[in-house]
């Protein structure tokens, strides 16, 4: 598939992170997690994987264990924005761009793979992934969840959810672009909303622009991480 389509990765990692501070380079059962990431969407049909990054001890990691990195602005406010001005160098190459979040260890490439599909079925749209809630996540404000509605996600938010519903998912962070959608997406030419504002999801600022995001239904058990207990959870999850 990923021949025919042009399909780049690009994974952004940045040092700074208030609860896990090189959060990239942090070791899980003898990889840094840059690295599991990276060969985790090895595995897919995409046709590259770069990591974009702002920092010389990321670039060094990644050069290390034999992957491509380029290196980016540290005034970036979001992964997006890393992730745009990494695929200027690609643009004429790729035809799809697939942002993979850096602290998602445990990403399958069945995934990538769904994302890919929807890509070429709706190219001018967002393409993202969500999987079921459990209890603890529909009360967790730290949990993004994605409202459904006629097969397409209508809303973000961080609220707490009191009551089931089967069109209410956990929004997992990867995103699927076509090329043509980069320059839209770009949120310095958007003005920021009250939505991103309020909730802190950027992804807001694309729905508040009528942008249409399609999605695919994982099964997979999706484990990020922001703290050092997360840390350890995934060491025994992986172990």
């Amino acid at each position: 598939m990923g021949k025919d389509n042009q399909v780049i990765a690009i994974i952004p990692a940045r040092w700074a992170s208030v609860r896990l501070p090189g959060k990239p380079l942090v070791d899980i059962n003898g990889k840094p997690m840059i690295q599991r990431v990276y060969e985790a969407v090895l595995t897919s049909e995409v046709d590259k994987v770069v990591v974009a990054t702002d920092n010389k001890e990321i670039e060094k990691a990644v050069n290390d264990f034999g992957g491509d990195v380029i290196m980016t602005s540290p005034k970036h406010e979001t992964g997006t924005d890393r992730i745009i001005e990494a695929y200027e160098n690609f643009k004429d190459d790729y035809r799809f761009v697939i942002n993979v979040q850096g602290d998602e260890p445990t990403i399958k490439k069945d995934d990538i793979n769904s994302i890919i599909r929807l890509l070429n079925k709706d190219p001018w749209k967002i393409a993202t992934l969500v999987g079921t809630l459990d209890d603890y996540q529909r009360r967790d404000r730290n949990t993004v969840k994605a409202y459904i509605e006629d097969n397409e996600i209508k809303m973000f938010t961080r609220s707490p959810i009191t009551t089931y519903s089967m069109w209410i998912k956990r929004h997992i962070g990867i995103y699927g672009f076509h090329r043509s959608m980069i320059a839209k997406i770009d949120r310095r030419k958007m003005i920021e909303t009250t939505n991103e504002i309020v909730e802190s999801l950027e992804q807001l600022r694309w729905v508040d622009n009528d942008i249409q995001f399609s999605y695919a239904l994982t099964t997979g058990l999706y484990k990020g991480v922001d703290t050092e207990k997360d840390l350890q959870k995934i060491r025994e999850y992986l172990n």
